[in-house]
């Protein structure tokens, strides 16, 4: 019985393409009940397409590579092992999150899968032993992993007529103006060219390109995989911020149908000869596992000396014959795999232990640090996550830290290494933690609503809300500060003499937002709530919402019967909307956006 669990949980691994170190390989399934199973099921898949939304759509993971892959891992072995359970549209079958309703979607020429990885050199053993099974000796393929967003490049006739990015898996987000614009990246390719070639490749960002954009004022705060995503996904991106992007080309996709090519290592110089930015230097030719590993190693040596971010390694079979007889599972190819690289890492130390106040009002342990350089990107400050991971740490302000930067994006402290002699008593986060707010709290700029207004400002004028570009934190704290912007409708009342007012904003910053925030025009009212940060009610749920009402005064003049027929998570955010402007702070909110022609 035993055995049959343990075949059972490997293949839903080989399924789902997963050959990591998990539970499966080393536990039998746990010992649950049918419903305690169930209830841990539903809660590891809403988890999942969480961080799957928050990591291929929104661009701002909240945890590391490493956790994901245990909440997958566990979530595959419990599909495994209770498999009548298992939904129809489960994450462990698919890559990535939706798109969006919001934007073109290209369907991909074949599915763009993901890679079956791990922080150690299990995945790439797994290869060879499959390899192995099937063909004995083979020449394999290693390329630096670089950490950027995956792209199809769809060719007619030698033109550029479609790029999108990887999507679900299925289909991706259609980008090709933006991708135009990418230095590098060739829009005619050059002599003769097959009628039709499809190409993949990471759109990266140079370092230092984005070095030397930093210093005119670019985001030094995003990370080169950020900086990427969020440049070729913005709708209408600074065309400085294009000039520091580049394209890593890594594989011929339609390679089966063009004559003479045999292998990845011919198709690689086929893109070469038509234009493309092949690194031929970048792909090394191995036929062992040691051959392998010192790939590993001499990149893990070299990785801050490259100009792109690189966080491990692919392998892959060169051979196309022995690639088609491989296959491929619904979430990896079975001839290519990953090695990732540890988290970087540097010590530094803790100048204070703080709350700090998001737009709903949840206050959450940060610690400032003397700024460190990771990868490229300096951390300043680091979130704990609750006070009870402070106690873990046994953290206090003048302790030395270890920070690492998790999957190339998250800097966490993962270790003291030097305690203040000078302190005394337990680790403590300074300031009392308040009782959660109300629903309206901090709609206006206050003594002691600093912090969370300018959250809530923030957020309403990022991508997630209204995307009022040239807006940001820094420039949204001077306007606050400066007393032009005390509330969110007074965003759409500042003027150009207003801005250059403010010392810092000058001419060019005053008429970008003053430009930005005449293209808003009349919003959906429903992307208006959710610019509003209203507690259990993002982009994607007021969308649902918006299904069963047309306008917003529909929503609020409908009774309880109607609402409760929508669906539950629907049916939550319908009454929380509500609920938001039933408050005399909403109402307030609501007057006055109807009064500047919003609503």
């Amino acid at each position: 019985m035993k055995e049959m669990l343990r075949r059972r949980c490997l293949s839903a691994i080989a399924v789902a393409g997963l050959f990591i170190s998990s539970p499966c390989w080393s536990a039998p399934c746990p010992n649950l009940t049918t419903d305690a199973a169930r209830e841990r099921i539903t809660t590891l898949t809403g988890e999942v397409r969480r961080h799957n939304r928050l990591y291929y759509q929104q661009m701002r993971p909240e945890i590391s590579d490493s956790a994901y892959d245990r909440l997958f891992a566990e979530l595959v072995l419990l599909e495994g092992c209770f498999p009548n359970l298992a939904a129809a549209d489960s994450p462990t079958r698919k890559v990535g999150g939706s798109a969006g309703d919001a934007v073109p979607t290209v369907l991909h020429e074949r599915p763009m899968l993901s890679l079956a990885s791990a922080t150690g050199p299990e995945a790439v053993q797994t290869l060879l032993r499959r390899v192995a099974a099937d063909s004995g000796e083979v020449t394999l393929l290693v390329q630096p992993k670089v950490d950027g967003l995956p792209v199809e490049l769809v060719y007619a006739s030698g033109r550029l007529v479609s790029a999108a990015t990887r999507g679900d898996g299925r289909s991706g987000q259609e980008v090709t103006d933006r991708a135009g614009r990418v230095p590098g990246l060739p829009v005619m390719l050059t002599g003769p060219v097959p009628p039709r070639i499809v190409v993949r490749g990471e759109i990266y960002a140079d370092r230092q390109s984005i070095a030397e954009r930093a210093k005119q004022g670019g985001d030094t705060s995003a990370t080169p995989r950020h900086y990427a995503a969020g440049t070729l996904l913005s709708r209408d991106p600074d065309p400085r911020d294009l000039a520091a992007l580049r394209l890593f080309p890594f594989e011929l996709v339609n390679a089966d149908q063009i004559t003479g090519i045999r292998t990845d290592r011919e198709a690689l110089g086929r893109l070469a000869q038509w234009g493309f930015p092949v690194q031929s230097g970048q792909t090394i030719a191995v036929d062992t596992f040691d051959g392998v590993r010192g790939v590993y190693r001499d990149l893990l040596a070299d990785r801050e000396r490259l100009s792109f971010a690189v966080d491990g390694i692919v392998v892959k079979v060169d051979d196309l014959a022995l690639r088609q007889r491989l296959g491929e599972g619904s979430r990896a190819p079975f001839w290519a795999a990953a090695w990732k690289f540890p988290p970087l890492t540097a010590r530094t130390a803790v100048r204070s232990i703080r709350w700090q106040v998001g737009k709903s009002g949840r206050r959450t342990p940060v610690a400032e640090l003397v700024p460190v350089r990771l990868g490229g990107v300096r951390v300043s400050r680091v979130t704990l996550h609750n006070a009870g991971e402070v106690a873990r740490l046994g953290l206090a302000a003048g302790d030395e830290v270890v920070v690492a930067l998790a999957g190339e994006v998250i800097p966490q402290v993962i270790e003291v290494v030097g305690k203040d002699p000078g302190r005394v008593g337990p680790s403590t986060v300074s300031g009392k933690r308040p009782a959660r707010p109300a629903p309206d709290a901090c709609l206006r700029d206050s003594p002691g609503c600093r912090d969370q207004f300018l959250a809530r400002a923030v957020f309403f004028t990022s991508r997630s809300g209204l995307n009022i570009r040239g807006l940001g934190r820094g420039r949204l704290k001077l306007l606050i500060e400066a007393g032009v912007v005390s509330d969110l409708p007074a965003i759409f009342r500042v003027t150009y003499d207003d801005i250059t007012a403010v010392r810092g904003l000058g001419p060019q910053v005053a008429r970008t937002i003053t430009a930005s925030v005449h293209a808003v025009g009349r919003p959906d009212p429903f992307r208006l709530v959710a610019a509003l940060g209203v507690t259990g009610v993002g982009p994607k749920t007021a969308r649902r919402v918006a299904q069963h009402f047309p306008t917003l005064d529909n929503l609020l003049a409908a009774d309880e019967e109607q609402v409760s027929t929508m669906e539950g998570s629907v049916a939550v955010a319908a009454r929380m909307i509500r609920a938001f402007f039933e408050t005399p702070g909403g109402q307030e909110l609501l007057r006055e956006f109807r009064e500047l022609g919003l609503i």
